[in-house]
């Protein structure tokens, strides 16, 4: 295990439209599937994970890419059995060029994703329920409860349903049930490289692994989506919709599961 490295604070960086235009025309094979929960040392994670090279599909790349709307009409099919269920067509579309997924919805289409990509490995970052609620009232039920939101998220339930650790430890028992042993690592961002690596089959690099303090930029990059949001619903627009109500609905729909 290593020392825990002096924490930093994650700056906003977002892939331009034409940096994920050029991207999604390469072929990268699909290698690892984060499936934890968002607020599980997720940005720690994948800032370690883009140090050993590897590219991540992120929800901001969902956004500009337009595929927001792709995966809502995939939670609607495998949670409410409206339309066709999402396979390895379905999925090539969206991640083609990058090699690693993460974030929401992607953790509730495991069994999907293990399917169509039988080379990759699943990583389940975790961390105990009431730290882990904690840090989501504090950011993403945050966000929800901003104003204009809600005439956003009218398709969706109330917010303050999500919060229950049981649904939280629910998802982590769904990802080690489908996933083959082989094919998992549980694992702690506390853990350091040391396990990671191992797992992944990468040399350990120089340096501390990332501790990265992300909730102040999570608040003020969802600030920008939530701006953008309220000045497109004025112009009656659905993007500022789409690009919040993707979020909400994924964790609307996974507690109807």
């Amino acid at each position: 295990m290593s020392t825990k490295s002096p924490e930093i604070t994650l700056s906003i960086q977002w892939r331009s439209p034409e940096e994920l235009k050029e991207l999604v025309k390469q072929e990268r094979p699909m290698k690892v599937l984060i499936m934890g929960m968002p607020r599980s040392g997720t940005m720690s994670l994948v800032t370690a994970l883009k140090q050993l090279g590897y590219t991540l599909y992120d929800f901001i790349d969902r956004i500009i890419l337009g595929h927001l709307p792709l995966w809502t009409e995939a939670l609607r099919a495998k949670f409410l059995g409206q339309g066709k269920q999402w396979g390895k067509a379905e999925l090539d579309r969206v991640v083609k060029g990058f090699d690693c997924v993460f974030d929401v919805p992607c953790p509730f289409f495991t069994e999907e994703f293990l399917s169509a990509y039988p080379d990759s490995v699943v990583m389940l970052n975790k961390r105990d329920p009431e730290p882990w609620l904690a840090s989501m009232n504090s950011t993403l039920f945050r966000v929800f409860n901003w104003p204009s939101w809600p005439s956003s998220l009218s398709s969706t339930p109330s917010s303050q349903a999500f919060g229950i650790p049981t649904k939280y430890l629910d998802h982590y028992d769904y990802v080690r049930r489908v996933t083959p042993k082989e094919r998992l690592l549980e694992y702690e961002v506390r853990e350091g490289w040391e396990p990671l690596c191992r797992f992944l089959g990468k040399e350990i690099p120089e340096g501390d692994f990332p501790n990265v303090n992300d909730k102040d930029n999570f608040v003020k990059g969802h600030g920008m989506l939530w701006a953008y949001a309220v000045f497109n619903a004025a112009k009656n627009v659905a993007m500022g919709t789409a690009s919040i109500g993707v979020g909400a609905a994924a964790w609307w729909f996974y507690r109807v599961r």
